[in-house]
């Protein structure tokens, strides 16, 4: 197939060579000629290629190819005539340079090998192209004997991109007229993205009132068959594929009608769907995409609109958008012929040790202080934010704990203070948070107050203090804290890092010769010793707050463990004993 060799040829082009220099960005530089603008492939200028100052995992090379291209391979080389190159990098994809995705092939593997020498070229071809405008290269190891050093080349093609916006009230409606004859195989094909889970994508509907829906539902693409106008569970058919397509990305959605089925593809996975014998001819009439208000009669459960951008909308071939912007008479709607970019930028907390710290927080205002966040997970565990409050000697933990939300803050000598919030938050579905303190009062609220609000008016203010630390970030031990130079004071442990032991909230008496994990038990009062009926003996039961495999790692990664026991009898011979034996 010539046609197709030629457009594999033709799409291996090279797009990073001939950009200018304000195309290029980095984490950082060595010095002015170790610039990112210097790293194109077999260039000797500068030099000879990028450097960042420090050689550590949070650097990373960026390109911006100008707009959405099509990326099918990418080479990399080391600095000219030294010895710094890289043996291993990820890949990362960005429409915006914002809302960044890492590239992964088929078998999972994150991580593309590198170079052995500074001169030598390797390319990696990827196994799907990927549409993308911002390129992103992270250094994961280098030339141990060298530093970081990165010549870079992308190849592939323009990418023809028709995009319309939605508002959530906007709509765009496609007609068939006159009637096409009946074809063997009938298609609709669209790419979107979207921060909001629910949305209505297309409606397509005939004559015969039969109809077909694709609609998002809490992040899944569902397919709706419609029989008629009825709305018995009978007459509709429903299939979903996909999942967490709320996620600002693009993501590919095609439907292919055949004479007794359809094939449903949602990005990489296609299902085969079998269809009832009343939907063997597709007589669709008009098609409406993003429904809002299309004229066509609808059941109330498909009056969600759609938010978001859609890209080349695709009906048998024809490009619906093409239509619009030509004001072609089929096409009516109310679109903008852009895609507006929110300002959110979503991050992917990959493990126990993962987190983000924001350090450099100032208290803007002495007597109010506000921390937002949206999160979702599949956990029904997890730290989600916590900070110190230095003045108050005090440290504030906001966490999942059985799928409901939690706010603790722990002062020493005072009894903790604890609100909750919500409930079922792991669902996988964005939850927002809201931490208010203002004029001793303390608010948390999950989902706006739909979720539930919790109050409390605490004795001193609540405000953060020089850093915040977002996600997990839990050491195996309080020595472990210590050597980060934290004070006394609660900590999560996590005494078997990212095993199935989970994290628990414990006290680090930091002393100054040892480090101690003090864990309390219920059992702290004294109590009088009285035999067991018919015993000579006094039994007593002590509830630890850690559980007993929480205990046991505890006891087996310690150097030593003690357990003080007072006991005050007055003229008792406890230990008037043989050598003190008791």
């Amino acid at each position: 197939d010539r046609s197709g060799q030629w457009s594999v040829v033709s799409c291996f082009l090279p797009l990073v060579s001939n950009l200018l220099p304000l195309s290029f960005r980095s984490s950082s530089q060595l010095s002015g000629s170790h610039g990112p603008g210097f790293a194109k492939l077999n260039r000797r200028e500068g030099a000879g290629g990028w450097s960042p100052l420090s050689s550590d995992r949070y650097q990373w090379l960026e390109v911006d190819l100008g707009g959405r291209t099509q990326i099918t391979a990418v080479s990399t080389q080391g600095r000219y005539g030294s010895s710094d190159w890289l043996t291993a990098y990820l890949l990362m994809f960005s429409d915006t340079g914002h809302n960044w995705k890492q590239h992964r092939q088929e078998d999972s593997i994150g991580a593309f090998p590198g170079n052995s020498n500074a001169d030598s070229v390797v390319q990696h071809k990827l196994q799907h192209p990927v549409i993308t405008r911002y390129v992103r290269l992270i250094p994961l190891d280098w030339n141990p004997n060298g530093r970081i050093g990165l010549r870079l080349e992308t190849y592939g093609c323009p990418y023809n991109s028709d995009v319309v916006s939605l508002d959530g009230q906007s709509s765009l409606l496609y007609r068939l007229s006159p009637r096409p004859k009946q074809m063997t195989k009938e298609s609709i094909s669209l790419i979107f993205k979207t921060l909001k889970n629910s949305g209505t994508l297309l409606h397509a509907e005939g004559q015969s009132a039969h109809s077909l829906t694709l609609e998002l539902e809490k992040g899944k693409l569902l397919l709706l068959l419609r029989q008629g106008r009825s709305s018995s569970p009978d007459s509709h058919h429903l299939v979903s594929l996909g999942s967490l397509l709320d996620d600002q990305h693009w993501h590919h959605v095609a439907v292919e009608h055949h004479s007794t089925h359809l094939n449903l593809t949602v990005d990489k996975s296609t299902l085969w769907v079998q269809i009832p014998p009343t939907f063997t001819h597709w007589d669709h009439s008009q098609v409406c995409f993003c429904l809002s208000r299309c004229g066509i009669p609808l059941q109330s459960h498909l009056l969600k609109n759609f938010h978001g951008c859609l890209e080349n909308l695709v009906y048998n071939g024809v490009n619906l958008v093409d239509l619009a912007k030509q004001k072609d008479q089929r096409v009516t709607g109310n679109v903008t012929f852009s895609c507006a970019e929110p300002v959110f930028v979503a991050m992917t907390f990959t493990g126990p040790q993962s987190f983000l710290w924001l350090p450099g927080v100032t208290e803007l205002s002495s007597t109010a202080t506000s921390v937002g966040l949206q999160f979702r997970t599949w956990n029904k565990a997890g730290l989600l934010l916590t900070f110190n409050l230095p003045k108050q000697g005090a440290v504030v933990w906001l966490y999942l704990s059985r799928a409901r939300l939690h706010l603790q803050i722990l002062k020493s000598g005072r009894a903790p203070l604890e609100l909750s919030a919500g409930s079922a938050l792991n669902d996988g579905q964005w939850h927002s948070v809201e931490l208010i303190s203002r004029q001793g009062h303390l608010t948390v609220s999950v989902d706006e107050g739909e979720g539930a609000t919790a109050h409390a008016s605490p004795p001193f203010l609540v405000t953060t203090g020089s850093q915040l630390f977002f996600g997990a970030i839990f050491e195996q031990s309080c020595e472990a804290y210590k050597h980060k130079g934290n004070m006394s004071g609660y900590y999560y442990i996590d005494v078997d890092g990212s095993g199935h032991i989970r994290p628990q909230l414990i006290y680090c008496d930091m002393t100054e010769d040892k480090t101690w994990m003090v864990i309390q038990h219920n059992n702290t009062d004294l109590t009088t010793v009285r035999p067991s009926p018919g015993k000579n003996q006094h039994m007593a039961h002590f509830e630890y707050t850690a559980e007993e495999k929480q205990l046991a790692a505890v006891i087996g990664q310690s150097e030593h463990c003690e357990q003080e026991l007072t006991y005050h009898c007055r003229k008792s011979r406890l230990l008037n004993t043989p050598g003190n034996i008791l």
